[in-house]
This record gives structure tokens, sequence and C-alpha cells, in this order.
């Protein structure tokens, strides 16, 4: 049973409970939507109506009937799909363009005000955007709405039709059907689901637009979802599948909420994020709980494809199975292989079990599948555009997804496909590469093919101070320095959370969490100029081919995000041959010679390295076996010294919550012990303990085992190492460690 919904009184009990800034953005656009729900009449030209169903459709016409191809984009479409529209078309397009940016928490004014004058160029006469709609492009960024993720950013072509569909339906229903639909939130939302396929990022966008009391800022299904799954527990669990369920689930979840939270909140403000949320709890490890990355599939449409005809024309992807009846049901992977082993012969059943299980759970919106006939054809590729829902009507394939298929034909697969009804493909990179390929000179849709579809968890300055153990002088000085070189290295002993901290400042650089900006590679002695950029590799054939490696990749793909920035994390960067790694890449990664072009070594072809990318490099100053970094690198990089965080604010404060008195006791003995380190002519300051040794999460160091598991696994054998000829004072050392968990 789906939950209730809620009353009014109820809705209005909770006010208080949101966030003020995210109300305003809403509440200050209400004449816009009055009018688009109401009278019609332009916000930028009141004399005229154009929220009209007729110049819905010859919006709607112009763009989605028109796809171009995939040569120009999403705003370049654009110019040529509404060229020569009628003046009212073009109006209501800019209105519609402002809305779906209006939301965005972390664009810039500037930019959301470039992109409706751009609309408004169309018309034949000058038009000069006036008040009421030129204060609200002049939010400044980054202080409320939502942070939707590049995917969103890419859907222009998507969101303008959808809302066409929605104002044609809109204008079909009687009065007395919309009157119900602007007093009831949840009728409102079956009215919105009822207009045409379904846009879960622009339809929540729009919902929250409409009705903030109610409705969250949150466009991304997937992280609804998400949060859902986290916090379910405060309402008795999820009820229903579907979008209605979840939206009542979350406005059940704030209700359950606003009784411990006497603050008002959204559901990343500090103390609620780390529920459904929880942060790794170690400084020192890569568990950093990130947005999942865009999957990539291979996938079986029935035996030989003899569903694709069906699922090809109807744009969905279905599983077969059926005698599970709705996947939903299940919790876990076992129940699917009790449920499948009917006589009970403790078969494993796991290719079908992980088949299901991974169809129903595991793929989400964004996803790309690539259809299969056998192992030698794809016959298609699609994006994933819905959750699974499961229709008892069909005969079989019960358990479905919506797909928009991008391609739909003939192509040779590179080499074996698996035999598998799904399988998951992402880890594969160089082979998702070649599939792609397959695919970017087709004549298509729009496709970004690296992007997440996942909304972006927003992440700035006080994010980084709360997560990494620096002060925010030291912070201002690392953002400082990467946005002025472009190039930084992290240097320091091992546990002071060099990596942790590299991962944490590019997106503090970026202002969201997106892992898809963002690559790491380690460097070590054999690592090689092929490894790094490009070369050739053997092939099962015998021969050798041209290979790209990360860094060229990682170029190539903010070279086509120009406007955002991308951070290319080097762990280890003192461990290879800089000059054998680099090459002619010393040159092209300095600041000022960001975007001069070199000819390749190994390609016929010029590049250069966008000004976008920035490299972290990571130094550990402990190990002996390290030879002194290239001076030719060194100059070229900003090099910041990291500390043991033990007197931070950031440590000081997570060790209080610990309430463990022997933790006081060791990290002050352990800061004696540094000082001993530090004084040591053969050591110094950069074989220091760091404070990822004893940054566990707040149980783990209430827990007298697992910290006497970091003295004696950890500590001790460190100090065997760095005094490998003074064992009376490793000893002594250790006995001390140990004497503060007796």
């Amino acid at each position: 049973m789906a939950s209730a919904a809620p009353d009014q009184n109820t809705i209005d009990s909770l006010l208080t409970s949101r966030s003020a800034p995210d109300m305003s953005i809403a509440e200050e656009i209400r004449p816009l939507i009055d009018q688009m729900l109401g009278d019609g009449y332009s916000i930028l030209d009141p004399s005229l109506r154009i929220w009209t169903p007729e110049n819905a459709e010859e919006i709607r016409a112009r763009v989605e009937d028109n796809p171009i191809g995939t040569r120009d984009n999403q705003w370049e479409k654009l110019d040529q799909q509404l060229a020569g529209a009628s003046r009212d078309a073009v109006l209501l397009a800019a209105e519609m363009v402002f809305l779906r940016g209006h939301g965005l928490r972390t664009a810039r004014p500037e930019s959301r005000r470039a992109n409706v004058e751009r609309v408004l160029s169309y018309l034949e006469e000058p038009f000069e955007i006036t008040e009421p709609m030129a204060s609200w492009l002049a939010r400044p960024a980054s202080t409320a709405g939502f942070n939707p993720g590049p995917w969103y950013n890419h859907r222009l072509w998507i969101h303008l039709p959808w809302l066409c569909h929605f104002v044609r339906h809109w204008a079909s229903l009687t009065e007395v059907q919309r009157d119900s639909a602007r007093r009831d939130p949840w009728e409102l939302q079956r009215v919105m689901l009822a207009s045409g396929r379904d846009r879960s990022d622009i339809r929540n966008a729009l919902q929250f637009f409409v009705r903030p009391d109610v409705f969250e800022p949150i466009s991304a299904a997937t992280m609804k979802q998400a949060i859902r799954a986290g916090l379910g527990a405060l309402i008795g669990g999820s009820t229903e599948s579907g979008p209605a369920a979840l939206d009542r689930d979350l406005f059940s979840i704030r209700a359950a909420l606003a009784k411990e939270v006497t603050e008002p909140f959204h559901f990343w403000s500090e103390g609620v994020h780390e529920r459904w949320e929880p942060k790794s709890g170690s400084v020192g490890t890569d568990e950093l709980n990130e947005p999942r990355r865009r999957h990539y599939w291979i996938y079986s449409p029935g035996a030989r494809a003899s569903e694709w005809g069906e699922f090809s024309q109807t744009g969905i992807m279905g599983i077969g199975w059926d005698s599970l009846g709705d996947l939903s049901d299940y919790t876990d992977r076992e129940s699917i292989r009790a449920a499948l082993d009917v006589d009970g012969t403790g078969a494993s059943n796991n290719n079908a079990v992980l088949a299901v299980w991974q169809f129903q759970n595991e793929m989400t919106e964004g996803d790309i599948v690539y259809a299969k006939r056998g192992r030698r054809e794809l016959v298609g590729r699609g994006e994933v555009i819905s959750e699974a829902t499961y229709d008892p009507d069909r005969g079989s394939f019960r358990n479905v997804r919506s797909v928009r298929w991008t391609h739909n034909g003939s192509w040779q697969h590179p080499g074996d496909a698996a035999t598998k009804t799904l399988t998951d493909v992402t880890a594969y990179r160089d082979y998702v590469a070649r599939l792609e390929a397959l695919f970017t000179d087709e004549d298509a849709d729009e496709v970004p093919l690296a992007e997440s579809s996942v909304e972006l968890p927003p992440y700035d300055r006080d994010s980084f101070l709360s997560d990494v153990y620096v002060d925010e002088a030291q912070y201002e000085r690392l953002h400082s320095v990467l946005t002025r070189k472009k190039n930084i290295i992290l240097a320091g002993p091992p546990g002071v959370g060099k990596t942790f901290t590299a991962k944490r400042l590019a997106y503090a650089m970026m202002g969201v969490k997106d892992p898809d900006r963002v690559q790491t590679i380690q460097f070590h002695q054999s690592y090689s100029y092929e490894d790094f950029m490009m070369g050739y590799r053997p092939t099962e054939a015998g021969g050798f081919t041209l290979t790209e490696g990360p860094f060229y990749q990682f170029c190539e793909q903010a070279r086509d995000d120009s406007e955002r920035p991308y951070c290319f994390i080097i762990d280890e960067i003192n461990r290879g041959n800089i000059s054998k790694i680099f090459g002619e890449l010393l040159m092209l990664i300095e600041a000022d010679k960001r975007g001069h072009q070199l000819r390749l070594l190994y390609k016929n072809e010029t590049f250069s390295v966008p000004a976008n990318v920035h490299i972290i490099g990571t130094m550990n100053t402990a190990d002996r076996s390290l030879a002194v970094l290239d001076y030719a690198l060194r100059r070229r990089f900003g090099f910041i010294e990291m500390r043991a965080g033990f007197e931070s604010e950031g440590f000081i404060r997570w060790m209080a919550k610990t309430e463990n008195p022997k933790l006081g006791h060791l990290v002050d003995t352990v800061l004696a012990l540094n000082a001993v380190i530090a004084g040591d002519p053969g050591l110094g300051a950069g074989f220091v303990i760091g404070h990822s040794y004893l940054s566990g999460t707040a149980e783990d160091a209430r827990n007298d085992s697992w910290l006497f598991s970091v003295v004696e696994d950890e500590v001790i054998p460190l100090l065997q190492e760095y005094w490998f000829d003074e064992a009376d004072k490793v000893e002594e050392w250790a006995d001390k460690l140990r004497a503060c968990l007796a």
C-alpha cells in the first residue's frame, strides 16, 4: 500500500523544516508558474498569451521531430530548430529555457542569462530582458537549488519537448481537473505523469517549483531513491515502487526527521546527509561513497534477439524469468535463487540470479545498454531512462525498463560478446571505448557518451574542511596554488591523507562530487610514456595497435567540456621516471603553456593540454626507495607539505565524538613520538605518523581491539622499519603505545 497523501495541515506544519533559500527560489517565480497553470500570459511580454497548446506544439515539432544529428551541440541544434519560429513560440521557448535552468545551484547567473538571451536572439527585433526575470536571472551561484549533474545540462532536447507535452496535456483538462491539480500536489504529479513519457529530472524540477512545500529540490530519481534507501527505516521501509510512492515516502521521511532536527534542513544538511550516505570515517582511505558512475551493459533482448523488434519500437528492455513475478518483491539474491530452484535441487543458477538482480537493483537511469544477437553481432545501443517496473498485462518479459534506443541496425561485435543475458562491462574501459566507437559516427540523437546521470552532491570549502583535517589557511593555500599553477603535489609522511585530500580538493574545485571528472592513476618504476599517453600494444592476433593512454583520453574528455574543471590525480608521482613518462608534456602542462600545441611522438597530430585540466600529484616523503624528484617537473608544480592533523579542529571534534579516553591517551603518545621522529637526524618531519592511522569510524575508535590492531599491526611495524638498527628504541615506544590501551 502506498503511504497516504498528507493533508494541508501536515504540509503546513513542515514548512519550518524546509530550507529558506530553496523555498525562496521557487516562490519568487510564482508569477511564471501561475501563468503556466493559469491564463498563460508571458512574463517577458505580458501582452502576449504564450503558454498555449499551439505554441507548445510548434516548439515540440521543431525540436522533437527534427533531432538533426550528433555533430552540433544542443544549443547549436536549437539555433537551427527554432530558426523562423513564430514570435510567441520563441518567447515560450525562452521562458522554458529559463525554467529548466532556474533551479541549478551551481549555474552562474551570466550563463543562465546567456541561454535565455540566445533563444531571444531568434526574434527579428532585439529584445531586452526586464523585471522580474532580470532579477531572477541575477541570483548568485551556489545559493540555493539542486545539483543535477552534467546529464541534466545536456538534456535540453528532452526537456523542451516534455514541457511542451505537459502544456498540451494541461490545456486538454477541464477547469475542474486543473483546479484540483493546483490544490492537490499528488493530483498535480498524476497529471504530469499522464502527459506523456516521463522525464523524471525535468518533472522533479517542475514539481518543486509548483509545490516547494511538498516536493524536494532534487531532480534525479536515483538520488531520491538513495535517500529513501538510507532513511526508509524512519517510516517502516519503502512503500511501493514508482515516482508517486517515492515522493510520498520522502515527504514522510521529512516529517519523521523534523521531529528530531530542530533547524531547517535539506537532505545534504550536516547531521542529515550522514544518515543516508555515511562517510567512510577513515581519512586515509578511498572509501568516499562517491556518486555512482554511469554503467555500460551488454544485453540480449530474448534468445537470438527475438524480442528486439518489439523492444526497439516501443522503447523498452525486458528480462525473462517471468515465473519470479515482480522482481521488486525480492530483497536479496538468495531469495531469487530459492525461487528459481523450485525443485530444491540446490542448483546455483548464478548467471540467472545475477542478471535478474542487476536488472532490478543495479542498473539505473542514464546507463548505456548494447543489445546483442548471439556473440558476434550488436543490433542496438540505448540509454536507460526509467527504473524497473512490473507489467502484469504483458504476455512475457513482464519486468521492464524504458530505454531510449539511440541506434538500431547491425554492427559486428569486436571479438566475442559474453553469453549471459545481462553483463556489466563498465570496468573494461578499452572494451567500452571500442563499443562506443562503433556508434559515434552514426546519425542519431545527441548522445553524450561519458556523462553521469545521477544528481551530484554539492561540495564546497566547508565540505572540504569537514572531511579533511587541515585548517582554513591550508585549504585556501591548496585551492589558490592549484588554481594558479594548474598543477600541485601534496607531499608528506604516511597516513596524512594525501590521496584522500587530493580527491576532496578536486571536488572542491568543481563544487560537486563528480567522479566522472576525476581520474586517478599510480606511477611506479616501470611506468612509461606508452602507459601514460599513448603507445603500441600487442593484440590477440599477434600484431600491435596504437592505444591511447589515460592522460590522452582524459584531456580529450575535458576538451569537450571546457567550461568545467577536470582533475587528474597521480598517486606516488615520484615513483616514476618523470622525463620518460611525460615526454613532450613537460612543457604542455605548464599553466602558461595550456592550449599550446606540439606534435605527438606516436601520432601524426598536434596535442595540447586543456586549460581546465588540473593535475594533483601525491608524494610519500618517507619512502627511502624514491629518487629525488625531477627538477623539470618540480618547477612546474606547486608543492604543499601535508602534516599530521591530530591537532586540527576537525580531528579534535571527531575524537570528542568517540568518547574514548584511551584514544586521547594514544593520540598524546603519538604526538610525543612524532616529536622524537621529527628530531631524529636520520628521519625528520617527513617520517612522522599521520592521523589517518587512527581515523576510523567513531565506532571503531570506541573499540579497544581496533585500536590495539592499529598499534600492533601498523604503527609498531613502521617504527621497526624506521629504527631497524635501534631495537631498544622501538621497544621503548612500543611499550608506551601499548600502555595507552591497558
